[in-house]
């Protein structure tokens, strides 16, 4: 529709297309380039040209990738360094270090160590240094690691304790490696750390530095960074990383001798005479960022401190002085090209986006006394401001996000409850999503936000509140949205999904939940067969405020259409759900309706795999059988 896309907002930005690493090699190779950094045979170049090719095309078989593993790294030996040089051997031997046996890990510890200098300043070998540092500390660590002790961010969830006679995960590494790989994580994080000074202006050894701290500390992954995959196809985790609006992260289970030298890292680098001017570049508030993470599992007063030090010394001096009116927003002019906002009435921290991403850090790890600070120093009657403009409105997210105070988030509120329709003009709809969280987690303001919504998207006169849920998901006012077609296929915008999911998981979900049902089964079906708008379906069927006469109603909308669904990737989706939450009567006359032409089920693959979830076949021989059958997994299931 032309109204959806009538906006910047909603337009797919043009990403650029990612070069192929193994293409870009053989084209090297035909011209007679072995490849960027040290020179190597171009018969070595081009069997490693052929191992890259045999990795991503996936080996399943265990014995076989443990094969390739070991004969790819005894070609190398006695040529380590000389094939870690050049970017194509630095690359293979990166995949190849996680699942290097004993021997041949010990074989490159030995090698790279005395030179670790050289190589963690090299652009291509101090990639290397860096898988080396991550698999040894995985494997020096591992023993450690139970199911039951999984370590939480959240100190309000007690930690269980570790039984002397618990059952800790069998290492399959002897206890020498073991005891090797202890070592060599113990060394290079103090030789980085012995290096520091050094280290931290340099653009690879920096990242060195980060890794060091997130292996010492336990991190996983940081917020809203996503999994590092391998090349090899069963090694491909398809998690997505922790989303932005997440507020938890894990930590790995780690000894007390680590956590001291993270402690060190922070004396260090906290008592530079210029670590005021850390949060303004680039490559300092990296890490910076990385160092805040790290020090919350280790030691919750250091973090505290930090943060306090960040607040005092750089984000919001006390020595600032506001050149301009907090209302006048006149004054503020838009990020440029280069992302640095101009502004006079904000603190320092805003003018520059890499210490506005290490506030992010700060927000994150801060508990409640600190994240009042940072609050009343940084943000209190400049959210409005802050939130229309285009990269100071992930910060205002991330500070609703992480606010665990019902008290604290009312003001929040009311700054922001009337530049709703400004958010929604500027495309800044994070911060609607995350104040629609952050009404649900704290059970406050909920009202007040689906009136606020309701009148930012001009539904608010009563022959217009019917179509309320619609405007939600577009996100658009209603003037703009085309009600002559709401049975065809539309634009639907993810934050506006995500809004409508919580709102229908509030206290009084009622406008939100009549929205839909009195929408016609044509317009119903083109929401459930989207694939944002499919996550409809959980929140209606799960919402614990969502009444079963509702849900009932939405089974007996939704009849004869059911089949239409079972064919739609996303549609038997949303089928899937509202079959669990009908009773078994419902059940059954979804169940004739599906087998009455179970043909067109096998037309697709979500047909046919929606016909073999609710056992259509067994439905067709005996309606008898398959209710026994169906009681039966319901009992397992429960």
């Amino acid at each position: 529709m032309s109204e959806d896309h009538g906006s910047d907002v909603n337009k797919k930005r043009s990403r650029k297309k990612r070069k192929n690493f193994l293409a870009n090699a053989k084209k090297y190779a035909k011209k007679g380039q072995m490849g960027r950094g040290t020179k190597i045979p171009e018969e070595l170049y081009q069997y490693f040209v052929g191992i890259l090719d045999v990795m991503k095309q996936g080996i399943e078989n265990e014995e076989e990738r443990c094969a390739l593993v070991n004969n790819v790294l005894e070609r190398t030996k006695d040529e380590e360094l000389n094939v870690i040089g050049n970017q194509l051997g630095c690359r293979v031997v990166e995949l190849l270090l996680p699942f290097a046996s004993a021997d041949d890990l010990e074989r490159y510890i030995d090698v790279l160590s005395p030179d670790l200098r050289k190589l963690c300043s090299d652009n291509f070998t101090s990639h290397v240094v860096e898988t080396l540092l991550r698999v040894a500390c995985d494997r020096a660590t591992l023993h450690l690691q139970t199911q039951e002790t999984s370590q939480s961010d959240s100190e309000e969830i007690p930690k269980k304790k570790i039984k002397k006679d618990s059952k800790k995960e069998e290492s399959k590494y002897e206890e020498e490696h073991v005891q090797k790989c202890h070592e060599f994580t113990i060394k290079i994080s103090k030789y980085a750390l012995n290096n520091l000074e050094d280290f931290v202006w340099d653009q690879y050894a920096n990242h060195i530095l980060r890794s060091v701290l997130k292996c010492l500390s336990g991190i996983t992954l940081l917020p809203g960074e996503k999994p590092k995959v391998n090349i090899f196809k069963t090694t491909v985790d398809d998690g997505k990383g922790i989303p932005p609006h997440l507020t938890i992260m894990t930590y790995k289970i780690i000894p007390d001798e680590f956590k001291e030298i993270v402690k060190e890292f922070v004396n260090r680098l906290s008592s530079w005479p210029q670590f005021k001017d850390l949060p303004y570049q680039n490559i300092t508030s990296g890490l910076l960022q990385v160092l805040l993470y790290a020090v919350k599992n280790v030691d919750k007063n250091a973090t505290k401190e930090l943060v306090r030090k960040l607040l005092d010394e750089s984000f919001a001096p006390e020595d600032w002085v506001s050149n301009g009116n907090d209302d006048d927003k006149k004054d503020v002019k838009n990020a440029d090209e280069t992302n640095e906002v101009q502004t006079s009435n904000l603190p320092p921290v805003f003018e520059s986006e890499s210490a506005v991403r290490l506030l992010e850090a700060a927000l994150f790890v801060s508990k409640k006394k600190t994240y009042t600070q940072i609050y009343a120093r940084c943000f209190i009657n400049r959210l409005g401001q802050l939130a229309t403009m285009p990269m100071l409105n992930y910060t205002v997210q991330r500070l609703v996000d992480n606010c665990e105070v019902k008290e604290e988030f009312e003001p929040m509120f009311e700054e922001l409850s009337d530049k709703l329709p400004a958010l929604l003009a500027c495309g800044n709809t994070g911060v609607l999503v995350a104040l629609a969280k952050a009404c649900l987690r704290l059970k406050a303001k909920q009202t007040q936000y689906i009136n606020n919504l309701e009148s930012a998207l001009k539904c608010s006169e009563q022959e217009k509140q019917k179509y309320f849920s619609v405007a939600c998901l577009r996100l658009l006012p209603l003037d703009r949205v085309d009600l002559t077609s709401l049975d065809k296929e539309y634009f639907i915008n993810v934050h506006g999904s995500v809004i409508l999911q919580c709102i229908l998981d509030f206290q009084r979900p009622a406008k939100a939940v009549n929205g839909l049902l009195e929408l016609n089964p044509e317009q119903l079906v083109v929401i459930l067969c989207d694939a944002k708008g499919c996550h409809v379906a959980d929140a209606l069927c799960k919402g614990q405020c969502v009444g079963v006469k509702a849900r009932d109603k939405l089974i007996w909308r939704l009849k004869g259409y059911y089949q239409k669904l079972a064919l739609s990737q996303y549609g038997s989706r949303a089928l899937e759900q509202v079959f669990t939450v009908a009773t078994l009567e419902q059940k059954l006359k979804i169940m004739a309706e599906l087998s009455d032409k179970s043909n067109l089920l096998n037309s697709t693959n979500f047909g046919r795999l929606i016909a073999t979830k609710l056992d259509v076949a067994t439905y067709k021989l005996s309606q008898k059988k398959w209710e026994e059958s169906w009681k039966k997994k319901e009992l397992i299931n429960n």
